[in-house]
């Protein structure tokens, strides 16, 4: 019970360092703070991944010595953890409403476009329309304002993670930098430990609730399956 709790410890914490760095990373990769070199970056991110990794065993021992409530802990935890990533995915939702991603060098734009890099061929298909641009920007910017209230967390969350889950398999997939790369597993797997945190509520309406959907009691369940199996096969025919 004692090794149970201590990771769940250990994994919250973890989570809070991870998406702290990656916040840290946004700042120092900007070059736009003199006061903020990369030094002083990297020094931080070790900092704040190593009491991520020392903080739940200090935690845990102020529990069982029962000095520290957990409960407030753990809700100081979350809620920096929300914060962090709403922060973090904000500024790249406002670099792209003020022209700062999507942005393709003419020298590389005017190559043929069998000479590309996956990288830039990404980022002038999606440069090339600033409405889809602006789009996207409001999901992260608008996404992340509902992830600062409880009430809209889990709403936020799960939009969020479908964002960023098929634009890290595009980073991954497409060859991105590694600082993109780094940036969106980072994010996507810190909204999934805050969805995770309500996965009683998830299994429960997902998968226990009854749908309101009207059945058709006129043919059973076997005939179903076999009429939605025959629908795939449909399709692969017609290919």
């Amino acid at each position: 019970m004692a090794l149970k709790l201590l990771l769940k410890k250990f994994i919250t914490c973890f989570i809070a360092g991870l998406s702290f760095a990656a916040l840290l990373l946004v700042f120092g990769n900007s070059g736009n703070i003199p006061w903020f070199p990369p030094a002083i970056v990297f020094s931080l991110v070790g900092i704040s991944l190593l009491i991520a990794l020392i903080f739940p065993f200090i935690w845990q021992f102020l529990e069982n010595k029962q000095k520290i409530n957990s409960d407030k802990i753990y809700g100081l935890i979350y809620t920096f953890i929300r914060f962090v990533i709403a922060f973090n995915l904000m500024s790249f939702g406002w670099k792209k409403v003020f022209g700062l991603q999507f942005v393709v060098p003419n020298e590389i734009a005017s190559k043929p476009m069998n000479q590309q890099s996956g990288e830039w061929l990404t980022w002038y298909y999606f440069g090339y329309s600033l409405t889809l641009g602006l789009i996207t920007a409001a999901i992260q910017i608008v996404g992340s304002y509902l992830l600062l209230f409880r009430k809209t967390m889990l709403l936020a969350a799960i939009i969020l993670f479908s964002f960023m889950l098929n634009l890290t398999l595009i980073n991954v997939f497409y060859q991105m930098n590694a600082g993109a790369l780094l940036q969106s597993i980072i994010i996507t797997i810190s909204i999934l430990f805050l969805i995770l945190l309500e996965y009683d509520r998830l299994i429960a309406f997902f998968l226990k609730t009854k749908s309101n959907l009207p059945s058709i009691s006129l043919i059973n369940i076997f005939t179903k399956n076999i009429i939605r199996f025959l629908l795939q096969g449909l399709f692969i025919k017609k290919r």
